[in-house]
Parts: structure tokens; C-alpha cells; sequence
């Protein structure tokens, strides 16, 4: 079984994509306490950005540069939170990108985007227009608050922002987990996807390739 979807790009939008399977991956070598399929969904959300933005990073290649620093020392951000010198999970996916562009492994730039949520609608034609604009979005979503709809995940769990169909104005997904395998052609309006945001992440982590 290929571990990754080649989604095509579509006349209403679609972006073209690779849609990595964290269910497919396990453990890696040389890293401790730390499996793909259980804990993997942020480095193969980022694996699935990166290399529909046209850089050949893996899953496993993402989890390395993620969690080995530059001497190969395992960094615990992962499974120590409070003492790491990150802070949050969050804070080490801004690293992450950050060592990529300095050690001129993707060309890239980033931007977060906070939401108020009492307000959310307030961004909402700033996000569609900057994924229209190629940029794609990394976030967290899935809160155990049984009154929030489930619609990505029983659990925290990342998924990607892809793009934006032009019909509807509503968001492709690139969902990592086996509920994403029957979301590939599904769009979900922005409202849905807040709704299932929670709201102490980086919110919305927006992705570009930048052009020479």
C-alpha cells in the first residue's frame, strides 16, 4: 500500500497535493518514545505542505528535523512540554520551519494567523484569500468537548488547508488519519472547520513557497 495519496489538482480549485498517511509509518531509528501513526500527525501534516509545495520531504524526514537537533540529540518537546526550551508543540513547528529555511532546505515563508474566537468570522476572507494565493495551512483541530462536532478527529490531531473551490468558497483538506482518506473530495466550509479548531494552538500556520 502506497503511503501517500497523489491528489490532482480540479477546475474548481484544487490544489495539487500529497497527502501523506500517518497510519503507514511507525517508528524511526535513532528517535526514543516516539511512533508516526501514534504521535505523528503534526510531522506528517508538515510532510503533506512541504511536498505539495514541491520539496521531497517525508514524514520521517519532517519527525527527524523536528525532533534531533543539529548534533542528532533527540529534542523531548514531544514528551516533556513543561521543561523543553520550546514551550509548546506549537512554538516547535516554528522552529522547524525556521531550521528549514536556514539550513536553505526549502525555500519558504510562514505566517501565523490568530483568531479571536469569540470573532472568528473576522478572518475568515483574510484565510480564504491567502490559500487562494498558494499558501496552505497547517492546524489543530479535534476537541474533546462532546458539544463541538468530531468532524476530522476523536482527538488533537493536525490536518492541512490545501486550497479553496472556487464554486463554493468552501476548504480541500489533506487529513492524515483514516477518516481522511474519504475527505480527499470534500470541501468544508470555514465555519465547520473553526468550530473543530482548538482554540490553544497557533490557529492557522500559513505556508508558501516563495518564487525566485
Amino acid at each position: 500500500m502506497e503511503k501517500y495519496d497523489i491528489i490532482k489538482s480540479n477546475d474548481e480549485g484544487r490544489k495539487y497535493t500529497i497527502r501523506y498517511k500517518q497510519y503507514l509509518y511507525g517508528k524511526i531509528n535513532g528517535i526514543n518514545n516516539f511512533q508516526i501513526d501514534k504521535h505523528g500527525c503534526g510531522p506528517t501534516t508538515m510532510a503533506t505542505i512541504l511536498s505539495s509545495l514541491g520539496y521531497n520531504l517525508s514524514p520521517i524526514d519532517i519527525a527527524k528535523y523536528l525532533l534531533l537537533d543539529e548534533n542528532n540529540n533527540q529534542i523531548d518537546f514531544f514528551n516533556d512540554l513543561e521543561n523543553n526550551r520550546f514551550g509548546t508543540r506549537d512554538i516547535g513547528y516554528i522552529y522547524l520551519l525556521q531550521k528549514l529555511i536556514n539550513n536553505k532546505i526549502c525555500n519558504i515563508t510562514y505566517e501565523l494567523i490568530k483568531l479571536s474566537y469569540e470573532k472568528p468570522m473576522l478572518k475568515k476572507e483574510l484565510i480564504t484569500e491567502m490559500i487562494k494565493s498558494d499558501y496552505m495551512a497547517m492546524i489543530c483541530v479535534g476537541p474533546h468537548n462532546n458539544n463541538y462536532p468530531k468532524t476530522f478527529s476523536n482527538g488533537g490531531h493536525y490536518i492541512a488547508l490545501t486550497s479553496v473551490n472556487n464554486q463554493n468558497n468552501e476548504f480541500y483538506i489533506a487529513n492524515p488519519n483514516h477518516i481522511g482518506d474519504n475527505q480527499i473530495d470534500i470541501t468544508f466550509p470555514y465555519e465547520l472547520i473553526v468550530s473543530n479548531m482548538y482554540t490553544n494552538s497557533f490557529d492557522f500556520l500559513m505556508i508558501k513557497k516563495l518564487t525566485k
